[in-house]
């Protein structure tokens, strides 16, 4: 007899055909279909937390660089070196001022200041008459600006991109509010910078307050923000 034909004794399993019911193979792609769905999950969960980490992190190097450009210029409000005397030039934006180097102005959206870098006497080289303000550009971004009032056209150049809100606040040598240009030593400068992008999962509500405890920017929308604010001290005023 051939053994294709041959019948299964009893008790000789190993001849029986064996493998998966529709019902096992049904199960298995159930739960293969839930670990990939848990798998997708978990990456794009992370996929979303990086991009939001890279936004909060452009964001605070952003500011950061801003303020530093900022902050190494502002130092130097004042200095005119060994010159004793000094032009006029140094009084751009301050009509009626001492003739000297300084903070020119106490405007609270604009930061006005001059300094003989070269001290020649005057300061109408480049970068002696500088204006720092948020100023819209052509691409309709707002933008920390740094604006050389002794270029023979002067316009504001990028320094730092997307913000929403500045303030500066102007302090005598004794920590108080002035408004004398002359007998500002510290500026407050509190700065709001926004994220390029919103995210539709987020909600922002929150109310910025400056350092002079005057709301700065009140947010109702999907952008993330943070706020900076720093003190710098101009060595060469209020002494």
């Amino acid at each position: 007899m051939s053994r294709k034909n041959q019948m299964p004794e009893p008790g000789n399993d190993h001849l029986v055909e064996q493998g998966f019911t529709l019902i096992e193979l049904m199960m298995t792609l159930v739960i293969s279909s839930f670990v990939i769905i848990a798998l997708y999950a978990t990456y794009t969960s992370q996929q979303r937390v990086y991009a939001v980490q890279d936004q909060v992190a452009a964001m605070q190097q952003n500011i950061r660089a801003g303020l530093d450009i900022l902050t190494r210029e502002l130092r130097l409000a004042g200095y005119h070196g060994t010159s004793s005397t000094l032009s006029p030039s140094c009084n751009i934006g301050a009509a009626g001022a001492p003739v000297a180097p300084g903070v020119l102005s106490v405007a609270a959206n604009q930061l006005d200041f001059s300094r003989d870098l070269n001290s020649d006497g005057d300061c109408s080289d480049p970068g002696e008459n500088l204006t720092y303000a948020l100023y819209v550009a052509a691409d309709g971004v707002t933008k920390l600006g740094r604006r050389d009032n002794n270029n023979a056209v002067p316009a504001y150049q990028a320094v730092a991109d997307s913000f929403d809100a500045i303030e500066f606040r102007y302090l005598d040598k004794n920590g108080l509010v002035t408004t004398t240009p002359a007998d500002v030593s510290l500026v407050q400068v509190s700065i709001l910078a926004r994220a390029t992008r919103p995210d539709d999962r987020f909600r922002n509500t929150a109310t910025y307050t400056a350092a002079s405890g005057n709301v700065l920017w009140v947010a109702n929308d999907n952008f993330r923000r943070r706020f900076f604010m720093t003190t710098v001290q101009c060595r060469n005023m209020g002494l």
